[in-house]
Order: structure tokens, then C-alpha cells, then sequence
């Protein structure tokens, strides 16, 4: 789900091949797990052909950046109510659009808000899982360091209010960092860890449970097909220490990603087909039902995203460049040009070669 993480940088990639988004989750553990995932990754891939997207991006401010994104999907679930014994399967239908919006206040440091829902509606009723329509509204920080042109390290800070089901709301600080390294352009991997300090009151946290989430992942791509593998270990504190967790009960998951994509059309990017397993393993749960037992999920559906980056790093760079180079460079015969005649070369600073800021997570 969705938050952003970031940050291949486009001169690492080959002519026609897009930047990698990794998307940080906003989306924690639940008494009945709705997305336990927190991070999943999304191709940075326009719907429009680069000329129009440019223009259309070139009226926006250059510090600017934002990441839009819906997924609707139809999935099995073997274990929906995620007990000890005797799983019940389900069938669901989901939709999930997810909108952050952040402004770089500094070249490498933006602020930002993020706002996703998710709505499961299932084939069987079930009393325990017709929980009214899921919701998030964050606000953070990040900042972005770079090392090379294959390396970056970003770092999260959010502040989220979550509605979960009626009469009950959940507040969360969530610190977090991503590292990512570009192996080659179609070869990507990434670890990150985050730590979900929660609580019952705004701005009050934590004094319910915490969380810490461990995820390593790896991306491979070739052509237009884009292979994911995800790993996240999450520790749930509730209790003890905290007597008003919701559920009352400490236990520990392991979930696994396993998705394929391709785009539905050459012609629209943007737009994805996707198929995702998703095996869930709970522990330590003293079979409290909800987030006990094994589940396996199968997802299969549609996504589509539009992203803009923040184009300020790159007019910084190009800026001093410019300011760097000579007023008057001398020619191969060792005589001086007016600036006019300059065969000085500048970068490019179009959406394929720009240095891409991280974009905003389902």
C-alpha cells in the first residue's frame, strides 16, 4: 500500500526503461488484517507520452511532487478470519486508491500528506469481518540521501490517523528508512525497517502497541514485465506492556510477496495487470482469533498510477552547472567564443533523465 520510497535514479536506467518506485505502506496489522504488508513497490510509469506529461507537469511547481494510485482486485483468501483451526475461506473484491501529495521545502527534504481507502467487500458474510470501509490520512517528512548513482538511503517520518471500524480510531507515529541499491538497471534490491508506535489519542503514542516492521525485497524486470518478491517480519507489542491494545493480544507474522505485472496496453503504461501470492504465517498469538494460523491469499486485478517527480534537484543541478561553466569557452584552435556560440553541453532535465525524487504508499 501506499507511501512512497524511492529513487532509482533515471541515468541509471537504459533509453525506454522507467524508474522503480519502492512505496512505503501506511497500512498496518489489523485485528482482521486488511493489507499487512508494509511495503510494496510500484513502476513509475506515465500514462501519458512524454511530451504531453512534460507539458502538463512543466505548468505544475517544479517542487512539486505527487504519486496517484487505485488498485482494484478480486483475491481468494484461505483463512479469512485467520484462526488457529478450522479456516474458513473467502472471496473478496477490493478497491484501494491511494493519493500522497509532498513539496521539496529543500533539494533532498520534502513534506508530505498521504490519504488511501480500502474497501473489501466479500462473497460470504461473515459478522466478525463487516467492518465499515477502511481509512488513512497521513502527514511526514522525508529526506533522501544518495550515494553514487546506485545507492540511496531515505528516511520517513509520518504522523497518521487510521479509522478502522465504527467508535474506533488508531493514532501512529511511523519512523522509517528504505535502502536501495541498483545491481543493474533491471536488477534492483532494498531492505527497510519501520516502527509503528500507536496509540488511542491524537499525537499520543505509543500507548497501545509497538510495532516494528523488517522487509527485504527484490525487483527484477525484463521488458515490460516487472517481477516483485517481498519479505516482512512484523513483532506486535500489545500486551503487555499496554493494557488497551486493540486486539488485547502480542503475537508475531511473516508475510511474503510474490507479484508479476505488465502494463495492458503499450500504448497506456500506467495502467497494470497484476497477479500476487500473498502467504501469511502468524505466531505467538495464544490462538487469539484474528491473528492466528496460516493464510494464503492470491490476488489478481488491476493498476493504475500517474506520478510526478519533483523536478527541483535537477534544475539545482543544472543551475550550478551552468554557473560553473566558462563564460567564454576557448575552441579547438585555442580562440575564445562568445557565449552565444557555446558548444558547451547541458544535461537534459526532460522526465527521462531528470533525477527522480521519491514519490509518494499504498
Amino acid at each position: 500500500m501506499i507511501l512512497t520510497s524511492s529513487v532509482v535514479w533515471a541515468e541509471t536506467l537504459p533509453e525506454g526503461l522507467a524508474p522503480i518506485n519502492l512505496a512505503q505502506a501506511s497500512v498496518p496489522p489489523q485485528f482482521i488484517p486488511t493489507d499487512v504488508t508494509p511495503f510494496t513497490t510500484a513502476p513509475e510509469r506515465g500514462e501519458f507520452s512524454p511530451g504531453y506529461k512534460f507539458r502538463l507537469f512543466q505548468s505544475l511547481p517544479e517542487r512539486l511532487w505527487f504519486n496517484f494510485t487505485t488498485e482494484v482486485s478480486q483475491r481468494l483468501d484461505t483463512n479469512v478470519l485467520f484462526t488457529y483451526s478450522n479456516p474458513k475461506a473467502n472471496y473478496a473484491f477490493r478497491a484501494l486508491p491511494n493519493l500522497t501529495v509532498g513539496y521539496n521545502i529543500f533539494k533532498n527534504t520534502s513534506v508530505y500528506c498521504n490519504y488511501f481507502l480500502i474497501k473489501d467487500v466479500f462473497a460470504r458474510d461473515y459478522s466478525d469481518i463487516n467492518f465499515p470501509t477502511t481509512q488513512s490520512l497521513s502527514m511526514g517528512i522525508r529526506h533522501v540521501k544518495q550515494f553514487g548513482l546506485k545507492t540511496t538511503l531515505q528516511y520517513d517520518f509520518q504522523a497518521r490517523e487510521l479509522w478502522q471500524a465504527s467508535h474506533l480510531h488508531q493514532f501512529d507515529f511511523l519512523p522509517g528508512v528504505t535502502l536501495t541499491h541498483v545491481i543493474t538497471p533491471n536488477n534492483i534490491i532494498y531492505g527497510s525497517t519501520l516502527l509503528q508506535l500507536r496509540g488511542g489519542d491524537y499525537f499520543v503514542a505509543p500507548t497501545r502497541e509497538i510495532d516494528p516492521f523488517y522487509t527485504v525485497g527484490y525487483i527484477y524486470r525484463h521488458k515490460l514485465w516487472t517481477f516483485i518478491a517481498t519479505d516482512t517480519l512484523v513483532t506486535n507489542f500489545r500486551r503487555p506492556p499496554f493494557n488497551d491494545a486493540v486486539p488485547n493480544q502480542s503475537n508475531m507474522s511473516m508475510i511474503t510477496d510474490l507479484e508479476i505485472n505488465h502494463p495492458v496496453s503499450k500504448k497506456y503504461t500506467g495502467l497494470l495487470a497484476f497477479l500476487r501470492a500473498e502467504p501469511v504465517w502468524n505466531w505467538d498469538s495464544n490462538k487469539v482469533a484474528g491473528i492466528s494460523g496460516f493464510d494464503f491469499r492470491f490476488f489478481g486485478g488491476l493498476r493504475m498510477s500517474l506520478n510526478k517527480p519533483s523536478y527541483y534537484g535537477a534544475v539545482e543541478n543544472l543551475r550550478k552547472q551552468v554557473m560553473a561553466a566558462p563564460e567564454h569557452p576557448a575552441s579547438p584552435d585555442g580562440s575564445s567564443n562568445s557565449s552565444s556560440n557555446s558548444s558547451t553541453t547541458l544535461p537534459d532535465t526532460s522526465p527521462a533523465t531528470a533525477p527522480v525524487e521519491p514519490l509518494p504508499l499504498h
